[in-house]
């Protein structure tokens, strides 16, 4: 028997970037029905609580979040359950090495809310206005937040893996974890953190034993979510090598194939 769902949202449920109103309700009638049964559904993404509460809001009171890659997860009431800190130390470092990548943005996520550098960027627009993102611009990241930091991320609107993958990748591999969701995207998040953590968490804190859940994802990230669930789902559109770890491979996410799988329990 399934007891808890946990799905990644970008490129699984939605359009990378897609913001309120984008996800077909018919998910929301899917996850009231599964809840009435006692199935438990996670949204487990890199985006930050309040884009993915927008995004779920007529069930996010049924559901668990688990926030930015896994660096905190909470309730549709924003309770925070779990959190996996960066030190200031190792954020102010990944800013520096980041800002050294001339092409690229950079993206600093905290409980609160999400930071970047100017409300003119390109990174600022699509965040606000396409993740919904609650998001200040601060102008010198390394000057210091007042906020927890989870996740320091680095953005280019389609190169992130190669502009990443000579020196700073590397460098930081081995004192966080460097995790590409997408093309536009490497987060930075503790080698305590990460999906695969966070679900293990509320397998947890659920009472929900590895047989009895099922995860769906198709970005680099979600991989390590897989060896935690019973059944583990690559939508079509998937990277190569999600679809090769994955135990199954469902419809693609532009057919609603989460959906399906969602329906046929």
């Amino acid at each position: 028997m399934v007891k808890l769902i946990v799905s990644d949202i970008d490129g699984t449920l939605v359009p990378d970037g897609s913001g309120e109103g984008a996800i077909n309700e018919e998910y929301f009638r899917q996850i009231e029905r599964l809840y009435d049964k006692g199935v438990r559904f996670v949204a487990c993404s890199g985006r930050q609580f309040m884009s993915m509460y927008r995004l779920l809001s007529p069930v996010a009171h049924l559901i668990y979040f688990i926030c930015e890659g896994g660096g905190f997860i909470c309730d549709g009431d924003r309770k925070v359950l779990y959190k996996q800190v960066l030190s200031p130390e190792t954020v102010s470092e990944l800013i520096h090495d980041a800002k050294m990548i001339r092409q690229m943005d950079v993206m600093v996520a905290g409980i609160k809310r999400s930071y970047c550098r100017s409300r003119d960027s390109e990174l600022y627009r699509w965040l606000a206005d396409g993740y919904g993102f609650d998001v200040e611009a601060v102008g010198d990241l390394e000057a210091g937040i007042d906020d927890e930091i989870t996740k320091v991320s680095l953005y280019h609107k389609d190169a992130a893996e190669e502009l990443t993958k000579d020196v700073f990748r590397p460098k930081w591999e081995k004192r966080v974890k460097t995790i590409l969701a997408g093309k536009q995207w490497l987060d930075c998040v503790s080698l305590s953190s990460g999906k695969g953590n966070g679900v293990a968490f509320l397998q947890e804190y659920l009472n929900a034993t590895k047989e009895e859940t099922i995860v769906f994802g198709d970005n680099q990230n979600d991989i390590e979510m897989f060896d935690y669930a019973g059944t583990s789902y690559a939508v079509k559109n998937a990277r190569d090598e999600v679809k090769t770890a994955a135990d199954v491979i469902c419809g693609e996410m532009r057919d609603d194939g989460v959906l399906q799988v969602l329906k046929s329990l």
